[in-house]
């Protein structure tokens, strides 16, 4: 399983990808309990790391951009 570390050294990109790929296997529904609440979990990271950069990704814009952030 990843875990916030091992998502946070992946691209967006592919983050996004495989939370993609979590929420079809979930939308399933075939997967055993014990799978489906670990892609839960998984997916749960992906999206905290993806949520994470986006926001980071904002203030170096913001910052950038020489707009004031209150």
């Amino acid at each position: 399983m990843a875990t916030t570390k091992d998502t946070k050294q992946k691209p967006l990109e592919e983050q996004l990808k495989r939370l993609e790929e979590i929420a079809t296997l979930l939308d399933r529904g075939e997967a055993p309990i014990d799978e489906q609440l670990r892609l839960y979990e998984e997916g749960m990271q992906l999206a905290e790391s993806c949520r994470a950069y986006l926001e980071n990704a904002e203030l170096k814009v913001r910052t950038l951009a020489g707009d004031d952030i209150a």
